[in-house]
């Protein structure tokens, strides 16, 4: 019996030190950060139509969503009045329109703390932040580009200045958008941005960056102003390159 028990002993010895000395259990999960709401774009039908087509691309996101502010393009996300609000996430989507949001400390704020955690930036989310008091200036660096207005809603063709980057790689030479969509006039490049894609203005008679890289304080963002209506989250084209996108933002 008493041998019984050293053997016992043993072995629950060498169960909890192997235990001690595992290898931690490695995570494969993306956790995603999903901010989205606000005035203008229908964001109730955007939302599954851009989580689940990501995560058919990616499968390994594991999503969070704060969905708040609907019609009111004023709004402060919650979270994001929270220090290192962005901290547990390994990513965080912008589908967002908070374009008369004027609270530059708020602002400041929000991209103080998000530093570290890369971004993906879709559509209204570039102008969400820019009437920010004293200054946009923060927003401004953090996107890569300022832009205040956009020229009228119409279908226009998107072309591809960057096919030998992975992210744009099998985007078409030229792709016209199959619904129509805002174009985003660029009024100045406030970091150094990588454009990769662009289309023309018939307003102002120049081409505009429409999809774009860069990395602010070691942070990569990921941005496009293409995404205003509904329809365009079902379209392979604009959900492979957004796909791509993130997984470049996350290093991947």
């Amino acid at each position: 019996m008493p041998q019984f028990f050293n053997l016992a002993k043993i072995l629950l010895a060498v169960c909890v030190l192997s235990a001690c000395t595992a290898e931690p259990e490695q995570r494969n999960s993306i956790r995603v950060l999903l901010v989205t709401g606000g005035g203008w774009h229908d964001y109730v039908a955007q939302e599954p139509l851009l989580t689940q087509g990501l995560s058919e691309r990616i499968p390994e996101i594991e999503w969070t969503i704060v969905h708040e502010g609907d019609k009111q393009a004023d709004h402060h996300i919650s979270v994001m009045q929270e220090d290192d609000w962005a901290a547990d996430y390994d990513l965080v989507v912008h589908n967002t329109s908070f374009g008369m949001l004027t609270d530059g400390e708020f602002v400041e704020h929000m991209v103080q703390h998000h530093m570290g955690t890369p971004a993906v930036l879709i559509h209204s989310a570039v102008h969400s932040y820019r009437r920010a008091e004293p200054t946009a200036e923060p927003w401004f660096r953090f996107a890569g580009l300022q832009s205040m207005w956009h020229e009228d809603e119409r279908v226009f063709t998107v072309e591809n200045v960057a096919p030998e980057d992975p992210i744009m790689a099998a985007f078409p030479e030229k792709w016209e958008t199959p619904v129509t969509e805002e174009l985003y006039v660029v009024e100045k490049i406030w970091a150094d941005i990588t454009p990769l894609a662009r289309a023309y203005g018939i307003e102002t008679e120049t081409y505009h960056t429409v999809v774009w890289k860069h990395e602010v304080e070691n942070t990569r963002v990921f941005a496009t102003t293409l995404g205003h209506n509904v329809d365009m989250f079902e379209q392979d084209v604009y959900m492979d390159t957004l796909a791509k996108g993130v997984l470049w933002a996350l290093g991947r």
